[in-house]
């Protein structure tokens, strides 16, 4: 028996990370920076940047283009980002 719940515990754990975004990666935006581990925007004033080096990320404001389709801003490191919507 414990066998089975081990193995259904595994398959759970590899299909909820397959569901999860690549680095710098979410449903509708590609962020990119140097040293990005993940990130996380939706189109907000700000958006989830995670750094090499940083046990977590944080939260930085953006300025958005004049057409919307792209987010700039620096972390709290001095680190650029970008954020661009997929086409």
């Amino acid at each position: 028996m414990e066998k089975k719940s081990f193995w259904l515990v595994g398959v759970i754990t590899a299909g909820a990370l397959s569901a999860c975004a690549s680095p710098g990666e979410s449903a509708a935006w590609v962020c990119s920076a140097s040293g990005l581990v993940n990130s996380h925007y939706a189109g907000g004033g700000t958006a989830l940047i995670h750094l090499q080096g940083f046990s977590s990320g944080g939260n930085y404001p953006v300025t958005k283009s004049a057409d919307g389709n792209v987010a700039t801003g620096t972390t709290g490191n001095g680190t650029a980002f970008q954020c661009a919507k997929k086409q």
